[in-house]
């Protein structure tokens, strides 16, 4: 039997752990407190540093719309891309008119369309204009969306300037990129070098060249001409209309001689010859070929940036239009 001191001892014991537990646990409790009062604002700081920007649902929208458009839109014009630019090689070899090769092209094409679609000279052609285009609406996005929280915040202005040099040297620099790669390889499919050729330089540079002007006179332009237009009292819808189907065509006069002469030093090197002589018959090939490859390209600017602009632009728009309708549903 136990005594009723070991009893009370016990339970004295009993109440006193309890005591210390409790006064333990209450200490406890108020040390958290206070280390969550004296630290939460550095963490939240922290946290809020370090956080990785989130791309909003209406963004990531915009931007499938981008590609899907673009891809869309270049797939239905690229068979006539196609054509014209192995007929203006073909023409700078030499070897046939530009009427020749575009008939020959449209029979292959009507006889087997599927060879034709799974071609490498055709997968070429999309994949350029397809990334081209791809490029020029995403970094568009890119911009409008940055634009817009700057201007809902009390942040600084915008300049127009920069945003348009940015899409400009984006969208030429994936432009150039492909189109270089496609150029190299028609020159050596249909030109008279054949696949061993070595592509010189300064057709490299004069290819360059052309495709700045496409680009700065299909994306960048027409935006320009279209204000203007508006300024002299024309409808808004057919100021860009007018001004996305008349810049590129016009850059021609230039691009076209650009181009041929960039193939001209692929087929004739004219090593052999000198300076003044070699310069003679270059200007004498654009000479005769001026209106010809004009026209050619031409035919080929008119699908690639001017029916195929206006189109890009209205299922663009009608894309964003309808996403901007669901979120706000």
């Amino acid at each position: 039997m136990s005594s009723p001191n070991m009893s009370t001892t016990s339970s004295s014991k009993t109440s006193c752990e309890s005591s210390t537990i409790a006064t333990s646990a209450s200490a406890t409790s108020n040390k958290q407190s206070v280390m969550s009062t004296l630290l939460e604002p550095n963490i939240q700081k922290q946290v809020s540093v370090t956080r990785i920007p989130h791309i909003s649902s209406r963004l990531s929208q915009y931007l499938l719309g981008d590609v899907v458009v673009a891809s869309s839109i270049t797939l239905a014009v690229a068979p006539f891309l196609t054509i014209i630019d192995k007929a203006i090689v073909q023409r700078a070899a030499g070897s046939h008119t530009i009427v020749q090769s575009a008939f020959e092209s449209f029979h292959k094409i009507t006889r087997n369309p599927v060879k034709f679609v799974k071609s490498p000279v055709f997968l070429m052609m999309w994949g350029v204009y397809a990334a081209t285009y791809t490029t020029a609406n995403s970094l568009k996005t890119i911009v409008e969306e940055s634009d817009r929280k700057r201007r809902n915040s009390s942040r600084s202005s915008y300049d127009e300037k920069m945003d348009k040099a940015f899409i400009f040297v984006g969208t030429t620099v994936v432009n150039s990129a492909t189109t270089l790669m496609k150029d190299q390889a028609y020159a050596k499919a249909f030109g008279t070098m054949g696949s061993a050729a070595r592509v010189p330089m300064i057709s490299y540079g004069l290819w360059a060249c052309r495709d700045c002007m496409v680009i700065g006179s299909s994306f960048v332009l027409p935006e320009i001409v279209s204000k203007s237009l508006e300024e002299q009292g024309m409808e808004k819808t057919k100021a860009m209309t007018l001004s996305q189907m008349a810049c590129p065509i016009l850059t021609q006069a230039v691009a076209g001689p650009v181009q041929l002469l960039g193939l001209d030093f692929v087929n004739r090197p004219m090593h052999e010859l000198s300076y003044s002589e070699a310069v003679g018959k270059r200007i004498n090939l654009l000479y005769n070929n001026f209106f010809s490859i004009f026209g050619a390209r031409v035919a080929r600017i008119a699908p690639a940036y001017g029916i195929g602009g206006v189109g890009n632009s209205y299922f663009r728009n009608k894309w964003r239009d309808s996403v901007d309708e669901r979120i706000i549903l």
